[in-house]
């Protein structure tokens, strides 16, 4: 059903700020980003991430709660959907009992995604009693999208930018889903990392042609397959799903990379509490996010780890304070 929205006057009053300040802030964010670099998911190499300025986010903040949110999001989308809870995980063991599986990556998914390919979501999403006018779409366009190289598209850091993201793959999860459900098979995404599994050999090359012919067809938004990055994987080999691994017994592993990693730290760490050595700040948010997320995912590898390091050392690097 169809509400009546006001933008402009809806992010000023929940900002807090008068709609002349809004409209002031939404004329320069496209440029108010800081560019970084991050590490990518899988831990392996780096990529660019641009970081709106506190203004700009606020008012991105403001459109996810006003109407960002309110877009459709499909179930095979794992990634910030609102509500669900260690996505990672649920994503993996999705696919835990397949033998075929095939990881497909998209080339440039943020920066691919324009302001038009948004507004035609929030026309057809019937938020709206008509379609936007020109100053809605200037207004959105400038708040939620970055001007880089003289083009608007999304930007990797924005908080806007996964749900945006989300809401303008659902038509295309509905046709993936529905492939895999005709299929006896199974798929899900996680931002651009789309995995499809099944059991019948042979059919992970037929979701790709059916994926790839799909793609080219759909005129919005307008994705192309990165090719470099499109693995299948079998049972009896690691699968890995979105930084976690299905072993050949169809548990699910953060990997041997993480657990060497973590047991390193949580060596400093003993040594960091009796003075002889010091973690830094990211070190130590390392330990503790990864320590949690072992806790949830791989109790069993957790309690070896306890065994080795003792509780009372393992909790204190959990709960271990960080200024």
């Amino acid at each position: 059903m169809s509400r009546i929205i006001n933008l402009k006057n809806d992010v000023a009053k929940y900002v807090g700020i008068t709609l002349e300040r809004v409209e002031s802030l939404a004329a320069v964010a496209p440029k108010s980003y800081r560019r970084d670099e991050g590490s990518k998911r899988s831990g392996r190499g780096s990529r660019v991430i641009f970081h709106p300025s506190k203004k700009t986010k606020a008012l991105q903040y403001g459109l996810i709660k006003i109407l960002l949110d309110d877009l459709p999001v499909h179930a095979s989308a794992y990634a910030y959907r609102k509500g669900l809870k260690a996505p990672l995980l649920k994503n993996s063991m999705l696919h835990q009992k397949y033998s075929f599986s095939i990881r497909i990556d998209f080339k440039d998914f943020f920066p691919s995604i324009v302001p038009e390919d948004l507004f035609k979501v929030i026309d057809e999403s019937g938020l709206f009693p008509a379609a936007l006018d020109s100053a809605d779409k200037r207004f959105l366009e400038n708040v939620l999208f970055i001007r880089h190289h003289g083009l608007m598209h999304l930007a990797i850091g924005a908080p806007s930018s996964p749900s945006i993201s989300n809401a303008i793959m659902h038509s295309l999860d509905v046709l993936f889903s529905a492939f895999a459900r005709d299929k006896d098979s199974v798929y899900s995404r996680y931002v651009d990392d789309i995995i499809f599994s099944t059991n019948r050999k042979g059919m992970c090359d037929e979701f790709l042609r059916f994926l790839s012919t799909t793609l080219s067809g759909t005129p919005s938004p307008i994705l192309q397959v990165n090719a470099t990055k499109t693995l299948v994987m079998s049972r009896g080999t690691r699968r890995c799903v979105t930084g976690m691994f299905i072993t050949p017994e169809g548990g699910v592993s953060i990997g041997r990379t993480r657990k060497r990693k973590l047991r390193t730290l949580l060596y400093r760490y003993s040594k960091h509490l009796k003075g002889e050595d010091v973690l830094s700040k990211e070190d130590l948010n390392y330990l503790k996010g990864n320590l949690a997320f072992v806790l949830d995912v791989e109790p069993d590898y957790y309690n070896r780890l306890v065994q080795k390091y003792t509780a009372t050392m393992v909790n204190s690097a959990l709960h271990a304070s960080v200024s």
